[in-house]
């Protein structure tokens, strides 16, 4: 048993899968709901059996995808947390910049693609269903819209939270340098200054 890849070994080329049992269940749930839906009732399932099956697999789909795949594939946490007040509160974590060496670029783009298409997926069938008027299959569609649209927003939430602070972070570092420029001291610390 290989341990060093669960504790980030960087031994994966960056187009690899460097968690390949999270990418593969970020992506399985997802596609059987799917598949569920389309060809459940064709094989003599009833709408009964057909529901339950997508909705248990939707919810694990959304679980897997907000508390394990997010987290290892982009590096990305969100959570919705009450406080003692009643009041509700979103939390967006993301990695530490520089800590890219767990995930790959391949695992991110797997990541995002899924989560986009498996939304848009959903969006198509509700759209058809409600055109047509199959109005028990809109259930199920919007189900599957409001925990996909859920972990979408999340995602999308903690990336553009991620991308503020690593430019709130360049500014401070960019502007103590021209602070220290501007002072005199060229760009060079205070202790280089005070060794000469």
């Amino acid at each position: 048993m290989d341990l060093s890849r669960e504790f980030g070994d960087d031994t994966t080329p960056s187009n690899g899968l460097k968690h390949p049992a999270a990418t593969l269940f970020h992506i399985l749930f997802r596609t059987l709901a799917i598949v569920v839906y389309l060809f459940c009732t064709a094989f003599g399932g009833g709408f009964t059996l057909t529901f339950v099956l997508v909705v248990l697999l939707l919810a694990a789909d959304f679980w897997t995808v907000k508390n394990i795949t997010g987290r290892l594939l982009v590096g990305l946490r969100w959570w919705n947390k009450v406080n003692d007040d009643g009041s509700s509160e979103w939390v967006f974590e993301s990695r530490k910049e520089g800590t890219s060496v767990y995930h790959s670029d391949t695992e991110q783009r797997i990541f995002w693609i899924a989560l986009f298409s498996s939304s848009l997926v959903w969006l198509i069938l509700l759209i058809k269903n409600i055109l047509t008027f199959t109005l028990s299959w809109v259930v199920v569609d919007i189900t599957a819209m409001v925990l996909n649209i859920a972990n979408l927003y999340g995602y999308i939430k903690c990336r553009r939270d991620a991308k503020a602070k690593v430019q709130g972070a360049v500014g401070n570092f960019l502007g103590r340098q021209l602070f220290n420029q501007m002072m005199g001291g060229g760009g060079e610390s205070s202790n280089q200054q005070q060794n000469r």
